[in-house]
Parts: structure tokens; C-alpha cells; sequence
């Protein structure tokens, strides 16, 4: 059995980090990675999991590497019929600490990295299964636990010198407000009407220059999207990496969109406002943190109804409650306060 602390800093040298969760997975475990970095400055880390998620992380981190965990070099760590290769042997056992975040342990996965070669090996749970307890502060408790300090404070990205070089033209001067408008769920997206109503008022009230950036989630909306964006003199981001979104989104004055990966991403890369849509999901849980960070939740009784992260609701009537006067109220005192 391990023990309850990890090993002191002088100990370690190399730190496997095994993540395979969603962008707004990661980033909410942000606050405990960079504790983490703090209390090994020493140490050299390894990210492994999606790799274009993870390399937001990489000037934060100053990651030594980004490993791939979707590729079958990995897969005999999830079965114990047969020994383990020796080249995957020999690509772990330099490392003197793994840490693996994931919703539920998995004991061969834990023992398969102890028998390739690494000291010491825990688990993490990537969030609270019940409660109202934010994850940041839940994944500290656990730090704590370990000996990691890991008091919670917003997690904030540093944007890589070469993400600027990967961000489209913007035209006009701006100011800019991004809005992201799909997420991974339809139950916890803001009607698009809605979001035409807001985002007009927007532009026309404060002389915001609007970007749609759209993604995987927005795909099913892109023909809408297209056309509003070309109607109304807006601009149309697709297919862009996610350092180039993230450096997009540090260029805007403001931010506007649901519960999804890429609001957490707009509070991490420090948008000066941004304002994030809850309906099912529980904000208390889930949503980003920061001083400039207003999160608006839906004014119904059933909100939120989501239990853990499963959303029984056939239709997000929450969300369509949230009516565009609250977001422009809002939007209004944070550009007012600068």
C-alpha cells in the first residue's frame, strides 16, 4: 500500500500526470496542477492525455512532455493477462511519482504503472460524486490530504509567446466580445435566439465587435451561425486549434457562453469579463471562479436538476428563462467597472 503523503520534492525528479478528461475537466483541475508545480519546482512533468487539451498547459506547467493516451502503446495498462512491454516499461520507469486523475480508481491501471517501474502511484478523482462543493477546493482537500499545499485561487493560464502566431486576423478595432454558444450537452446550451438578442444589444449599446468562435460543439448550428455572423456584419471563427482560441479570447473585453469547456478556458486565459450561462449543472460546482467571472444561473425551481453529471431534462426550459435582459444588465456593470 502507498503511503499517505508523497514523497518530499527532493525525491523527485520526473511526475507523470495522467488526464484524460474534457478541456473543462482539466482546466477545473488547474489550481491543483499548478500546486502541484509549486510544490515540485524541481521536478520535471509529463502530461498524458488529450494532447491538444494539455498543451494549454504547457507554459503554465512548463510540461517537459505531452504524451498521447489514446494510442494503443498504452492499452497493456489496462490488462493484467500478460507482462508489459518493455519499451513501455522503459518509457515510464524514469518517472518517481504518477498521479492519476480520473472519476473512479482504476486498480489495474494504478498496479500497472507500480509494475512498470514508478515508486510511488495514486489516485485522484477528477470531481465530487454528490454535494455542492466546487471542484477546485474538493481536488485541494484531497492535495492537502497527500501533503501537497494547494490552497484554491483562480486558475490562470499563461498564454505561449508562439499562440499569437496561430490567431487569425481580427478586423476592426474592437473592443471584442467572444461567444461560444454550443456545449456538450443541448439541455445546457442558451437559445440562439437569445444569444441573436444579446449579442445585437451588445454591439449596438457598447460598440462591441462580436466573434463567433465555433467548434465540435457548435457544428450543428454552424449553417445558423454563418449566416447571423454574415447578416449582421460578425465574425465567424472556425476550426481554429485551442491555443489559437485561447489567444483570440485574451485579445476580447468580453466573454459570453454556457457551461462549457471553452468559458473556463475564456476565466483561465484572464478575459476581463465573462459571463457564464447555467441552467441544469450546478454552478456551485462547475463553474469557472475569478474576481471578473459572473456566473448567471436559470430563475427555475428545478435548477439544477442534474444529477452528478447526467442531465434527465428532455428540453432546456431552464435556460430559456434566462432571458437576455439579465445577461445585458450584467454585461453593462462589468464594462462600466472597467
Amino acid at each position: 500500500m502507498p503511503s499517505a503523503k508523497l514523497p518530499p520534492p527532493d525525491k523527485v525528479q520526473k511526475i507523470l500526470i495522467w488526464h484524460q478528461g474534457a478541456l473543462g475537466d482539466l482546466l477545473l483541475a488547474g489550481p491543483a496542477l499548478a500546486a502541484i508545480h509549486r510544490h515540485y519546482p524541481q521536478a520535471r512533468i509529463t502530461g498524458l492525455g488529450h494532447p491538444e487539451r494539455w498543451s494549454l498547459l504547457a507554459p503554465t506547467l512548463s510540461l517537459a512532455n505531452i504524451w498521447d493516451s489514446a494510442g494503443a502503446f498504452w492499452s497493456p495498462l489496462f490488462t493484467s493477462d500478460s507482462s508489459l512491454p518493455a519499451a513501455l516499461k522503459e518509457r515510464l520507469a524514469p518517472f518517481q511519482l504518477a498521479l492519476v486523475f480520473s472519476p473512479q480508481p482504476h486498480p489495474t491501471l494504478l498496479a500497472r504503472l507500480a509494475q512498470a517501474g514508478i515508486h510511488r502511484v495514486h489516485h485522484l478523482p477528477s470531481w465530487p460524486t454528490f454535494g455542492e462543493e466546487p471542484v477546485g477546493n474538493f481536488l485541494a482537500a484531497h492535495l492537502e490530504r497527500l501533503g501537497v499545499p494547494a490552497h484554491f485561487e483562480p486558475f490562470r493560464l499563461v498564454v505561449g509567446v508562439d499562440w499569437q502566431s496561430q490567431e487569425p486576423p481580427l478586423s476592426g478595432p474592437g473592443p471584442f466580445l467572444a461567444v461560444t454558444p454550443g456545449s456538450g450537452h443541448p439541455c445546457k446550451n442558451w437559445p440562439l435566439s437569445h444569444y441573436y438578442e444579446a449579442t445585437r444589444a451588445l454591439a449596438w449599446q457598447h460598440g462591441l465587435r462580436i466573434i463567433w468562435l465555433a467548434g465540435p460543439a457548435e457544428e450543428p448550428i454552424l449553417p445558423y451561425l454563418t449566416g447571423l455572423a454574415a447578416a449582421q456584419d460578425q465574425l465567424l471563427l472556425t476550426g481554429l486549434s485551442l491555443t489559437a482560441v485561447a489567444a483570440t479570447m485574451a485579445r476580447c473585453r468580453l466573454f459570453l457562453g454556457g457551461d462549457s469547456g471553452l468559458t473556463h478556458l475564456a476565466a483561465a486565459v484572464g478575459v476581463p469579463g465573462v459571463l457564464a450561462l447555467f441552467g441544469p449543472t450546478d454552478p456551485r460546482v462547475w463553474a469557472p471562479r475569478g474576481k471578473r467571472v459572473r456566473v448567471l444561473h436559470a430563475p427555475c425551481p428545478q435548477a439544477p436538476c442534474a444529477a452528478a453529471r447526467e442531465i434527465a431534462c428532455p428540453e432546456p426550459r431552464c435556460m430559456q428563462k434566462l432571458t437576455p435582459d439579465i445577461i445585458l444588465d450584467t454585461a453593462a456593470a462589468l464594462l462600466s467597472n472597467g
